[in-house]
């Protein structure tokens, strides 16, 4: 227990961007899979049974702390859960990636359909996955919410990249309502999960990141305003993430390393925003762990990091010594 209480500081420290000990490191393990191959995919198709045994187990690969982290569990993050729920068509390619379909019509049709009912199928499915989740644990894992995309995702999804960029400039006013209503669908999931989620300690943990928080938490991700100049970004979607931001305690905001970091310099000013997360691309274009390093010196100056992909022994070993303070969280998939 006094382990246990001594990391939650060390945690509780990193929400709060105060400059307390080393870096929190965990290396990740593989987890379960449930094959999906060239289908659209339907909410009866997800199996509760499946995706839930062993979860509950106490073994080595299952204890609660690992490393400076915490093991954590959400409902079957492969699945585009808020994408669906808004009503987008979800299929299943033979990689087993899954991507949406746009829904609304060319005058925005089903608009007023984008929050869910408490008896939408795909909520109900995510519900129930939570819930058997949090039935099967006992006290090795933390259940958090699973992988949510944000409102400009949403909004991507809903009619397209394409149409996505036109309809930014063509119709600003008519795209703010859709993004309006993406945010509170994204809050009515959200609290939905939270509803099933018992506290631990006093607080909770947001999806992936292995990060205890005094209090409610939301990883939130904006991936498709990669497109997006950090001008157009803060005018035109900022609003609808800060409804998000400033309805939990803590939050988190997703960057990827080859794709959104230019957001960087609007991000480090948003008061409701407690730390950024940097996703490590695998791709040949984006950049190295080293040359990554200048980049989180400055963002730690101003916000709590957690750095989240795959890197070698010598790239993780540079980093904890290149950005020694506790204000970084480390979960590494070591190659």
């Amino acid at each position: 227990m006094g382990q246990l209480k001594a990391l939650l500081q060390r945690h509780e420290a990193f929400w709060k961007h105060e400059e307390k000990g080393t870096p929190l490191v965990r290396v990740r393990s593989g987890r379960q899979r449930m094959r999906f191959e060239n289908v659209d995919v339907t909410p009866e198709m997800v199996d509760v049974a499946a995706l839930t045994p062993g979860v509950g187990m106490r073994d080595e690969g299952k204890r609660l702390i690992q490393g400076d982290l915490l093991h954590t569990e959400c409902a079957f993050s492969r699945i585009p859960w808020m994408e669906a729920i808004v009503g987008c068509p979800i299929h299943s390619g033979a990689d087993e990636a899954m991507w949406p379909g746009p829904v609304l019509g060319s005058n925005y049709e089903g608009i007023d359909d984008l929050v869910p009912d408490e008896d939408d199928p795909w909520l109900r499915k995510l519900l129930a996955l939570t819930r058997a989740l949090v039935d099967a644990n006992d006290g090795s894992y933390l259940v958090t919410h699973t992988l949510m995309r944000g409102p400009v995702d949403l909004l991507s999804a809903l009619i397209g990249d394409v149409r996505m960029g036109l309809a930014l400039y063509d119709e600003p006013e008519r795209i703010g309502e859709v993004l309006a209503r993406a945010a509170q669908a994204f809050l009515k999931v959200a609290r939905a999960q939270y509803a099933l989620l018992p506290p631990f300690e006093g607080g909770w943990a947001p999806w992936t990141y292995s990060l205890w928080a005094p209090g409610t938490v939301i990883r939130l991700q904006s991936d498709s305003a990669s497109q997006l100049s950090p001008a157009m970004y803060a005018e035109q979607i900022l609003p609808h993430d800060r409804t998000i931001l400033s309805a939990f305690d803590y939050s988190i905001l997703d960057l990827h390393s080859a794709g959104t970091l230019h957001l960087l310099p609007v991000l480090l000013e948003v008061e409701e925003l407690d730390a950024i997360s940097v996703t490590l691309d695998p791709y040949e274009s984006a950049p190295t762990v080293e040359a990554l390093i200048p980049t989180l010196e400055r963002v730690l100056e101003r916000k709590s990091v957690s750095l989240y992909g795959q890197m070698t022994v010598g790239e993780l070993e540079r980093l904890k010594q290149a950005l020694p303070t506790g204000c970084l969280a480390i979960h590494a998939v070591v190659i």
